[in-house]
């Protein structure tokens, strides 16, 4: 067997033998970082070989390094140019830590999804609270941090301590329950805050932290929330609901409680603000005053009341002046009211009505007759021009109209076809004929038995005009349709 069938049996074996995933615990050493990750996973008895390639090392949230015991996943692979055995590494998980890490994860995705996560979700967080309560173990280095830092900035500031466990099976209900009895009582306790906090420690100390109803109580709870759970670069769902998050206890308590010295300062700017104004008011006031006095009104307010006396003697004059003169506009008024009511009397308002109405009806029937002549004018003038243009007055002047079948009429020889009947209309009747032959036209007059010079000229038909009075005139008949 050459080297390279082995090769191939080995490689079909450990393919076979193997799952397509493998999960391996153990040591990290000999770590290289390059482009892609080599490292060896080793225990107290055995060593792998192991290499993470640049795609998966991207992803990945843990970084070997020597000493370190991970939980690598991947798939065994024998490489047979080198005769080397190698875990191909897809990801990597701190030591105990995947699974927790899944979850933690898993709750993630589900309280972003709900919106919890959301700044629209977070309530504000007073600016000058009068009683915080602090939610943490009695005694710890988290309590002592948060009470000195509020000592030290505001001690107005009261705190309510609250002594819970913060770590265990049974310390995610105790918090729970523990913020909802806040929740409660705040009006009546005058709580304006909430500060749930505690010192650092592990993935597994700080796991209750991210209890599902823990989430829940942060969320509904009415009360603003700061969470400052273990050290800067631990993350927590609690922390991720509450309404804000802090790094360390400390920094809690400062976003939580006003600066004292911050705030006397500003209080001694107001101060300045607030005597300066008072000043400049008063500045401006005893201006005021030393210029009213300067006035000569105050050196002599016997000559300002005569003045004011002069004033409303002249306003007295113009009153009784205008008054005469309004008594007599009305008086002038009432007469020309007399007067036109004397015109509008009913017996003399009668007696114009009447001769109105006689002068009226004389003009109406003036109109009425000089419209009954111009439309009787009218009427014969249309009589005369429809005798001019009726068909019937046409044929008694020895004039016949021809047509085909379909009513056309015939107005050359070829318009009538041999074999078609053909209808001659006269003035005293109608004759139905059948055309045997074409006929060369006849020149027009050559069988007429009077000269062209004594026919007489043939009349044009007038214009019809309309009557006076009478709108429109009537429409023009066809002389010349059949059946007429």
């Amino acid at each position: 067997m050459s080297v390279s069938a082995f090769a191939r049996m080995v490689e079909r074996a450990v393919s076979d033998a193997f799952p397509k995933k493998v999960t391996v615990r153990g040591e990290v050493s000999g770590v290289r970082h390059r482009t892609h990750w080599y490292f060896n996973l080793k225990d107290e008895q055995a060593v792998i070989g192991a290499v993470m390639f640049a795609s998966a090392a991207k992803r990945s949230a843990v970084r070997p390094a020597d000493g370190r015991v991970i939980v690598a996943t991947g798939k065994l692979e024998y490489y047979a140019p080198q005769g080397r055995l190698s875990l191909i590494v897809e990801s990597i998980a701190e030591d105990g830590q995947g699974s927790l890490e899944a979850r933690f994860r898993a709750l993630c995705d589900d309280f972003r999804s709900r919106g919890w996560f959301d700044a629209d979700a977070k309530k504000a967080i007073p600016a000058f609270p009068r009683r915080i309560a602090v939610v943490t173990a009695d005694g710890s280095a988290a309590m002592h941090d948060v009470v000195e830092t509020a000592r030290q900035r505001c001690p107005a500031v009261e705190l309510a301590l609250v002594d819970v466990p913060v770590q265990g099976e049974r310390a995610a209900g105790a918090i729970v329950r523990t913020i909802r009895s806040i929740d409660s009582a705040s009006a009546r306790l005058g709580i304006d805050a909430i500060l749930l906090t505690r010192g650092g420690g592990s993935v597994e100390d700080l796991w209750c932290f991210n209890d599902p109803n823990l989430a829940e109580a942060i969320h509904r709870c009415g009360v603003p929330i700061v969470a400052a759970i273990g050290h800067e670069s631990d993350t927590t769902i609690a922390e991720l609901v509450a309404d804000h998050r802090s790094a360390t206890p400390t920094q809690a308590a400062v976003r939580l409680t006003p600066d004292r010295a911050a705030l006397s300062q500003q209080l001694g700017s107001l101060d300045q603000r607030r005597s300066r104004a008072i000043g400049h008011m008063l500045e401006l006031e005893r201006r005021r005053v030393e210029m009213a006095a300067a006035r000569p009104v105050m050196a002599d307010p016997a000559a300002v009341v005569w003045v004011h006396r002069r004033k409303i003697d002249g306003l007295s004059e113009r009153l009784n002046l205008a008054t005469r003169r309004r008594l007599e506009h009305e008086r002038r008024g009432l007469h020309q009211g007399e007067i036109r009511l004397e015109r509008q009397r009913p017996h003399a308002a009668l007696t114009r009505r009447r001769d109105e109405i006689e002068r009226l009806r004389a003009g109406l029937v003036r109109t009425v007759r000089a419209r009954l002549d111009s439309a009787s004018g009218s009427a014969c003038r249309l009589g005369e021009i429809l005798h001019a243009v009726d068909p019937r007055a046409v044929l008694g002047r020895g004039y016949s109209i021809t047509m085909r079948e379909d009513g056309t009429i015939v107005r050359e020889p070829g318009d009538a076809s041999p074999g078609s009947r053909i209808s001659t209309r006269l003035a005293g009747g109608e004759i139905v004929s059948r055309v045997e032959a074409d006929v060369e036209a006849a020149p027009i007059g050559a069988g007429e038995s009077e000269p062209a010079e004594k026919r007489p000229a043939p009349r044009r038909r007038p214009k019809a005009k309309p009557a006076a009075g009478l709108g429109e005139p009537p429409p023009q008949l066809d002389l010349f349709a059949p059946g007429e």
